[in-house]
């Protein structure tokens, strides 16, 4: 039991660093902007679009936080269990400002930011395993998720001729990837992520990755989502074929 209380604890403190930490990288970049005289804020289509999307997921997320049940509270009292639907939803939310490539961009802040995230899960799955039918595959289940969490495309500015279209799709590649990550990752929050190997999210993974991907192709090939949708294929492949072997 009292491992559990340490889990729930640094579950909350994990998660608050995550948020700390991709708020700073975002604000920073945004501020950078507006005290940067040679930019605008708006300065073209895909500038108005990013900078007030990355606005916009800080603030929207920021509220949702703040509405949270519980969060706060469980940062000093293992008593206090967070409302964790709603902070799911909400690092999903701030999760769409890291997905889209703004001036000063600072990655290995953000990737610090997404390993407390991360870390945050293990520590949940850590807390739920004991009450698991399946544990190796409720851990399992952690591996796969980070991987495919990996291999959400960053929206990037493109100069190509087909530059709007893939703005576009990079956009709906990010917010519809997201949204398929926080749903699986409120059934890790939540305790339900025994088995998180569906086919739905993964296909739309495979379609919206080589659609960004491949808009992008010619101009400059984003290696780091590549890689990660191809192993989350594979991740997704072997679980499936281990786990109805052990049926």
């Amino acid at each position: 039991m009292k491992n559990d209380l340490r889990f729930s604890k640094a579950i909350s403190w994990l998660t608050l660093a995550y948020f700390i930490i991709l708020y700073a990288e975002r604000t920073q970049s945004i501020f950078r902007i507006l005290t940067d005289g040679t930019m605008e804020l708006t300065g073209s289509a895909f500038d108005t679009f990013a900078n007030i999307a990355v606005i916009l997921s800080v603030l929207i997320s920021l509220i949702m936080l703040c509405f949270c049940r519980n969060f706060f509270r469980s940062l000093v009292t293992s008593k206090a269990v967070p409302e964790y639907t709603l902070l799911s939803a909400a690092a999903g939310v701030a999760l769409v400002g890291g997905m889209i490539h703004t001036e000063y961009t600072i990655p290995p802040i953000q990737f610090g930011a997404y390993g407390a995230l991360i870390a945050a899960m293990a520590f949940r799955t850590g807390e739920t395993a004991p009450a698991a039918k399946n544990r190796l595959k409720l851990w399992y289940s952690l591996a796969y998720l980070t991987m495919f969490s990996m291999a959400i495309p960053v929206m990037y500015h493109s100069h190509t001729q087909q530059a709007a279209l893939y703005h576009v799709v990079a956009a709906i590649a990010a917010l519809v990837l997201v949204g398929c990550f926080t749903y699986m990752m409120r059934r890790v929050f939540t305790g339900d992520a025994e088995d998180l190997l569906a086919f739905p999210p993964l296909i739309i993974m495979a379609v919206l990755d080589a659609a960004a991907i491949g808009l992008r192709w010619n101009e400059e090939i984003n290696l780091f989502a590549l890689i990660f949708a191809c192993i989350t294929v594979v991740v997704f492949i072997v679980g499936k074929i281990m786990f109805a072997a052990r049926k």
